[in-house]
């Protein structure tokens, strides 16, 4: 027993010393306070908890665990509630750095400094469902059902029933040479019935003559006229919805009621080109405008409109209720960032994690597109 313990206890003391650095180096791991902020898909948490019971999930906190490995430090999540609180918790020293979905803009540079991008993107229009880009087959289902009333289908039917009385009569009044129809009236008009149906829409040379030619004329001619004015009301609604009634990208927002964050880059992107910016303090502040029809569209930064309209979507099939659309166009390309105070040690060790874990490793995908399969939904 002895002997087993002579050999036994050296091993296990070589093994805690030979630990103890590790240990060590964990410990003296730097911690840095990491402001964030609210945004799906970048930045998710119930805002609702305290927040030592928070935990946030996202794009952005899964690429600064990332980032924090290989710079071996450890993180202590600042939580604030806007882009604008974050960069002030930065910038008065409050946080060592921030992420969520930050646009990387001049303005913002002279106060802070930002990494190189770790996500580059454009704006995106979110729509209604109806205000979106129609097939000529909706159209069509949409104008023919304004005309298939019951009062014009009740009309329409005692047209042709007099129509096709009044054809019976007058083949069965012709010289018999030039009679289409059986003398029997119940069968003659169940033949007249579809003559007429047929002669609305097309002509056939009759061997009929004088009031019974009269009349299958006039019923083909009505029945054109009937069709170029459908067919009209078809065309208008098309060339309105191509023209000025749907919107497919950002040439169609001037003069437009369009909703954007009001401390947001859209925002003044859509003063520039001439749209009527209605300002909202939040996200889903413009989302319920829109859905309210208060608004025509949404401008905001395109990966977060398709993570929220899948959500939206789903919510609103259940309830039977149109959802919303988000057009594929992508404009104002612009980059996202993580921000840091002024001469901060730690951006240029940030920027060289960020730059490695977007390198793909052997024929695998980066970290960072791994990162994008993960949260970010493409465009349908």
């Amino acid at each position: 027993m002895s002997l087993l313990i002579r050999f036994i206890l050296p091993i296990f003391f070589l093994i805690s010393v030979l630990q103890l650095p590790a240990f060590a180096q964990e410990e003296d791991k730097k911690t840095l306070r990491v402001a964030i902020k609210p945004s799906e898909p970048w930045v998710m948490y119930d805002t609702k908890l305290p927040d030592d019971k928070k935990q946030p999930i996202g794009f952005s906190i899964d690429l600064w665990r990332g980032i924090a490995k290989e710079i071996h430090v450890k993180t202590q999540w600042v939580y604030t509630d806007n882009v604008k609180k974050l960069l002030e918790a930065v910038q008065e020293g409050r946080a060592d750095a921030g992420i969520a979905a930050i646009t990387i803009r001049s303005d913002r540079e002279k106060v802070i400094d930002f990494s190189t991008s770790m996500y580059e993107l454009g704006l995106q229009i979110m729509v209604r469902e109806e205000t979106g880009i129609g097939s000529p087959f909706s159209v069509l289902t949409e104008e023919v059902g304004q005309f298939l009333t019951l009062e014009n289908l009740v009309i329409f039917l005692l047209a042709l029933f007099c129509v096709t009385n009044f054809r019976w009569w007058a083949d069965k009044w012709s010289p018999d040479e030039h009679r289409m129809f059986s003398q029997r009236y119940w069968l003659g008009v169940y033949e007249a019935f579809w003559w007429s149906l047929t002669m609305l829409l097309t002509w056939e040379a009759p061997k009929n003559r004088g009031l019974a030619r009269l009349i299958d004329l006039s019923w083909h001619l009505i029945g054109l006229i009937a069709l170029s004015v459908l067919t009209g009301v078809i065309a208008a609604a098309l060339t309105i919805q191509a023209v000025g009634g749907a919107i497919t990208s950002e040439k169609d927002l001037p003069d437009r009621q369009v909703a954007a964050v009001a401390t947001d880059a859209p925002r003044d992107y859509l003063n520039k080109i001439g749209a009527r910016v209605v300002p909202v303090e939040t996200l889903n502040e413009g989302i319920q405008k829109l859905l309210d029809k208060e608004v025509e569209a949404l401008v905001h930064d395109g990966p977060r409109l398709l993570y929220l309209a899948k959500l939206i979507n789903r919510k609103r099939k259940v309830e039977s209720k149109p959802g919303v659309l988000v057009i594929p166009a992508v404009f104002n390309q612009q980059n996202y960032g993580i921000v840091f105070p002024n001469s901060s040690p730690y951006l240029e060790s940030a920027n060289l994690a960020l730059l490695k874990l977007r390198e793909p490793v052997d024929l695998e995908d980066s970290f960072h597109e791994e990162l994008k399969k993960k949260w970010i939904p493409q465009t349908d």
